[in-house]
């Protein structure tokens, strides 16, 4: 039996030795100049690889540090590198909560020695809150007492001192304030107590107990975060709670320089005691995140 020969062009069998096919006029001799096409994996094996590999080269450093942006630098390289390469798992934003949060009670710290009495929480709290925030008061440069003006601080740094109503997840906070007045026994009242006994702090390095006792009247500011999944009072919530004097009591009896100082720790600095509860994270790590951005990013 033979094998029919059919034209390459047009697939119709052609007559016993023709070269040229009688149905399309395909000249099957032009199929010998013309080199067969090249497989991808034949292309690849025959060094386009080589640019792929250059590619990634090129690319993955530019991709890390992108990524590495938002994430910060972890406390080794080993950290670091698995954060740019599958991110952080949520640490940036969990950071950006608990900070914010920190940020808000401060404000309302200012608000309660300007106005002489808590914030109220109805309607736009963020923007009573705004003029009172961190950046407007002392410039944005972290842990400073003067910078620049709040329009010129990069957005990645401005995320964690504006005053906004939401998280680090765009989620709304849950915010509660209670007046606590002068004279009340407050060391029997079960909410204080916890507080109390759990601990507060005064500043980001140092641990201190409120005088609730004396000087006037405070009150308790309640800052909460549904958390990464969304939703209120399950496990993963993030809290900060903070207690701080309603107006100022002045001692005219004291030096200039002292009453100086006074002022500008309970309103320059928002002098409150507060906790962060449900983070593993501490607002030391936040102000690190945020240092971050502001010195190594445009």
């Amino acid at each position: 039996m033979t094998e029919t020969t059919r034209c390459g062009e047009c697939n119709e069998p052609l007559l016993s030795g023709a070269t040229i096919c009688r149905s399309c006029g395909w000249d099957q001799t032009t199929s010998l100049a013309r080199p067969p096409r090249r497989s991808l994996r034949a292309v690849l094996a025959g060094g386009a690889w080589r640019l792929l590999v250059y590619g990634l080269i090129l690319v993955l450093p530019v991709v890390g540090f992108l990524r590495l942006r938002a994430t910060g630098p972890g406390p080794d390289l080993a950290t670091t590198l698995r954060w740019m390469a599958l991110g952080d798992g949520g640490r940036a934003r969990e950071l950006v909560t608990i900070h914010r949060a920190y940020e808000i009670a401060t404000a309302a710290a200012r608000f309660a020695v300007k106005e002489q009495q808590p914030p109220t929480l109805e309607g736009d709290w963020a923007g009573a809150l705004a003029p009172y925030a961190t950046m407007s008061v002392r410039g944005w440069i972290p842990l400073l007492f003067w910078g620049a003006t709040t329009d010129t601080a990069p957005a990645s740094v401005r995320t964690f001192y504006e005053i906004r109503a939401d998280d680090g997840w765009g989620r709304p906070y849950r915010l509660a304030v209670r007046s606590l007045p002068r004279g009340e026994p407050w060391a029997d009242d079960p909410e204080v107590a916890s507080d109390l006994a759990r601990g507060l702090q005064a500043s980001l390095f140092r641990t201190a107990t409120p005088d609730l006792d004396n000087g006037g009247e405070w009150m308790r500011l309640e800052v909460v975060s549904a958390g990464r999944d969304g939703r209120f009072s399950t496990a993963d919530d993030l809290a900060l709670v903070s207690y701080s004097p309603v107006g100022l009591t002045l001692r005219l009896t004291r030096e200039p320089g002292q009453v100086q100082r006074q002022i500008e720790d309970a309103f320059v600095r928002g002098r409150h005691y507060f906790r962060v509860a449900g983070s593993r994270f501490d607002l030391i790590d936040a102000r690190l995140l945020a240092e971050f951005r502001l010195e190594y990013l445009p």
